[in-house]
């Protein structure tokens, strides 16, 4: 995690059991080095996806396009994205 892209100044090696909170806003890159497979579970308002639209990997959702947020889910108005 970090404050930019480039400057991801945190690192941490973990195990079964263990959570990691990202807070808003930040950058991230978490990879799994073990052979276990990872859950991720990303708990974020308002959604900004399709409820129940689970992907398996990332390459997936970028490919998804499809991924609407409920029309009763509140979305805030259209800003710049800061992680360019």
């Amino acid at each position: 995690m970090g404050a930019a892209k480039d400057k991801l100044t945190f690192e941490e090696e973990v195990s079964n059991g263990w959570c990691v909170l990202v807070p808003a806003g930040t950058w991230h890159n978490i990879t799994n080095i073990g052979k276990t497979p990872m859950k991720v579970y990303a708990i974020y308002a308002p959604a900004h996806h399709t409820p129940d639209n689970v992907q398996a990997t990332a390459a997936a959702a970028e490919a998804d396009k499809d991924d609407e947020p409920a029309t009763w889910s509140v979305q805030p108005k259209q800003a710049p994205d800061k992680h360019g």
